[in-house]
């Protein structure tokens, strides 16, 4: 299963108490959707492109931390705890967020669109 949208921006925070910070603005975003349940791997990944992303927030070497993408109205989204993965994407210039857990899923996930054919 996944999903696109066109735009929105990223935000994140080291841990659950803290804050959330804007990190940037991301476009083409795609959610790869799950991965089969009991394989030991991650949920999925958030590929896009980034726009003036915060270089501190995707850190390859950080520890896992908490990221959400927002719409415009600032509405989130998507919210989960991952990492920045390092792997070269799909896409040139774009960039790969893993997923470490079950990603939630926030009241205005319908406005993504399914993926491409």
């Amino acid at each position: 299963m996944s999903r696109i949208i066109e735009a929105c921006t990223l935000e994140s925070r080291a841990d659950q108490s803290a804050d959330w910070e804007r990190a940037g603005e991301l476009t083409q975003v795609e959610w790869t959707g799950f991965a089969p349940a009991g394989c030991g791997v991650d949920q999925g990944r958030v590929i896009a492109t980034p726009a003036n992303v915060d270089g501190a927030a995707l850190d390859p070497d950080a520890p896992d931390r908490w990221f959400r993408l927002v719409d415009a109205d600032g509405a989130p989204l998507f919210e989960f705890l991952g990492f920045a993965d390092d792997r070269r994407p799909r896409r040139k210039g774009a960039i790969v967020l893993g997923i470490s857990t079950t990603p939630a899923l926030m009241g205005a996930w319908e406005e993504l669109q399914p993926a491409r054919a």
